[in-house]
C-alpha cells in the first residue's frame, strides 16, 4: 500500500500511512466487545491525504493518529483525531480517510461486523 500511495504524490512531499493498534468489533450489546488484530483490515480504496500547502511551503513535517470505525459495508465512519502534531495534518488525514473503503471484516460467522481502529499518517517533506 505504501508504494501505491507514494506513486500518486508530488515529488515534494510524502505521506506514509501505518495501521496500528487493535481493532474492536462491536456486537449487539455495547457491554461485549471483541478485539481483533489490525491485520484484519484491508483497504480497497485509499486516496492519500493532501500535504497541507502551508506546511509544505514552510517545511513543516508532522503526524496525526486518527481513530475511526469501519462499517460492515467497508465505509469509514466517526473518524476522530486522537493525536496530532498540528491541526492541519489531522484535518488532511480525516478528509482523506473519509473517502477510504475497506473489505468487510467477518468475525466468527457469516455477518460482517463494524470494527474500530487507529491509523497513523506521517507527513514528511522530501528534499
Amino acid at each position: 500500500m505504501k508504494s501505491s500511495i507514494l506513486a500518486k504524490l508530488p515529488e515534494a512531499a510524502a505521506i506514509l500511512c501505518v495501521a496500528s493498534g487493535v481493532m474492536m468489533a462491536s456486537s449487539a450489546s455495547a457491554d461485549s466487545l471483541e478485539y481483533y488484530s489490525s491485520k484484519s483490515l484491508r483497504a480497497i480504496t485509499a486516496p492519500a491525504p493532501e500535504y497541507p500547502q502551508h506546511a509544505e511551503m514552510s517545511g513543516i513535517e508532522g503526524y496525526t493518529l486518527v481513530e475511526f470505525t469501519v462499517n460492515p459495508d467497508g465505509s469509514v465512519a466517526e473518524p476522530a483525531i486522537r493525536e496530532s502534531s498540528a491541526y492541519l495534518f489531522g484535518r488532511a488525514a480525516v478528509d482523506a480517510l473519509e473517502n477510504w473503503k475497506f473489505e468487510p471484516v467477518f468475525a466468527g460467522g457469516e455477518n460482517a461486523v463494524p470494527v474500530r481502529s487507529v491509523m497513523r499518517f506521517s507527513f514528511v517533506g522530501q528534499e
